[in-house]
């Protein structure tokens, strides 16, 4: 993790993790001023690290200093790709789990509440993810995913992360990569499609969508 300043400056760096591959995807800054970083970890999962990775989550304070770490999975690989600091101080992290859409909800310290996972196609046979998720306006969550077999897809979970809706797009070689909530509700996502959609090889994809 680097800070800088206003003009790019660097004025910290900051590692983490341990004896094996380890990795960072998502940070935002908390309402406390320091930082929630998610990613990967094969140095803190249980298991063999030659095997599997975990979901990693890793709390600083202003300075980049680490608070706590937290990590999360079982006996496949897993990780995240997102991570937002929810309304109730907690955070909403979204990413890989077992070869599905992960959508996992923890407490202010990093513990976590609930675990939901979800797949793009109705056979659950190809690995999706979710690639972003942020708090919308009713207090649910909006994740961006993609599957290298079955496109991209914006689902919409309530407060506890029971899915209300799901749309798809595109298919095995497009994806979303990012979601924003927009003043009217809608969604706005970005994100990478084929020549199927653009003007020749892969273009950057951008979709606006209605509440």
């Amino acid at each position: 993790m680097i800070k800088t300043d206003s003009n790019g400056n660097e004025q910290w760096n900051k590692t983490f993790g341990g004896q094996h591959n380890d990795y960072g995807k998502s940070v935002q800054q908390t309402s406390d001023g320091g930082y929630i970083i998610t990613g990967g970890t094969d140095s803190w999962c249980t298991g063999s690290s030659n095997t599997r990775s975990d979901v990693y989550l890793v709390k600083t304070d202003s300075s980049g200093t680490q608070v706590w770490q937290r990590n999360f999975g079982e006996v496949y690989w897993d990780h995240g790709n997102s991570v937002q600091q929810t309304s109730d101080g907690g955070y909403i992290i979204t990413g890989y789990w077992h070869g599905d859409t992960l959508l996992l909800k923890t407490d202010s310290n990093g513990n976590a509440q609930w675990i939901r996972t979800f797949y793009i196609d109705n056979r659950n046979d190809g690995p999706n993810q979710g690639n972003s998720v942020q708090q919308t306006s009713d207090g649910g969550y909006i994740i961006a995913e993609g599957s290298s077999w079955f496109g991209s897809a914006l689902r919409k979970t309530d407060s506890n992360g029971v899915e209300q809706w799901v749309k798809r797009f595109g298919d095995g070689t497009d994806t979303f990569n990012s979601v924003q909530q927009t003043s009217d509700g809608g969604y706005i996502i970005t994100g990478t499609t084929t020549a199927a959609h653009g003007a020749g090889d892969s273009d950057v994809w951008l979709a606006k969508l209605s509440n």
